[in-house]
């Protein structure tokens, strides 16, 4: 995973301090959208790395969310995320994936 301070820190609402970040593409009806999902102390954010106007990023509040599953082999992963009446898949690397999983099971429920 990339420490704080990396990826789109400039992309965030300003007050929003990066805690973690991973690599990953969004899966959806559209095709593939390369970003990265970024964990903050109160939302986990998709920035889409292809469509800076946000056209294709998510913002998940941690007061609406509801669950990450990890599933994949030794090298793809998909992250699925669950939040009120939504829920994305990512891909990515797997341990990767798992880490930020963990990441965000740690800020929410320290």
């Amino acid at each position: 995973m990339v420490e704080h301070g990396k990826g789109h820190p400039d992309r965030l609402p300003p007050g929003e301090q990066q805690i973690t970040e991973v690599e990953a593409d969004r899966l959806d009806e559209d095709g593939r959208h390369a970003g990265r999902l970024i964990l903050t102390p109160d939302r986990i954010y998709f920035l889409d790395d292809d469509h800076s106007s946000g056209s294709h990023d998510d913002v998940i509040d941690h007061l609406g969310f509801q669950g990450a599953e990890v599933t994949g082999d030794d090298t793809i992963g998909t992250l699925a995320l669950a939040w009120g009446d939504q829920g994305r898949v990512y891909e990515g690397d797997t341990i990767e994936l798992k880490a930020f999983a963990k990441a965000i099971d740690d800020q929410l429920n320290p």
